[in-house]
């Protein structure tokens, strides 16, 4: 029997990040989408139900924390990763419903540490 590979969801408003991360844990096994808007990353978790959610909480006009909201009204069983400079916004984000924070700068092997822990739980 064959293991579903698990769905991430890369929400950042840079491209070359988005594209960096895609391509980093997909050749890990996983599916891997990427949204560099508000309103992808919702359209996206509607459609797939990610397993994870990785979410950048700066994202130009745009706020992590008001996407992190709207994708677990969407998809409620996403566990959702919030990633920031600001310490006291993580702690908000965890209020709101993320799982787990990263601190930037944030390294690839770091956030990948970071996912697998949420996969376990």
């Amino acid at each position: 029997m064959f293991k579903k590979k698990p769905t991430l969801l890369i929400v950042d408003d840079e491209k070359d990040i988005c594209d960096f991360e895609r391509s980093f844990f997909q050749r890990r096994n996983f599916k891997t989408y990427t949204a560099q808007t508000a309103a992808k990353a919702i359209t996206l978790a509607k459609k797939f139900q990610p397993d994870i959610a990785a979410i950048d909480i700066h994202m130009g006009k745009e706020n992590g924390q008001e996407v992190l909201k709207r994708l677990l009204r969407v998809s409620p069983r996403s566990k959702c990763l919030m990633i920031t400079w600001d310490k006291e916004k993580a702690l908000e984000a965890k209020i709101i419903g993320a799982v787990d924070f990263l601190i930037k700068p944030v390294d690839l092997k770091e956030l990948e540490r970071s996912i697998n822990r949420i996969m376990k739980k």
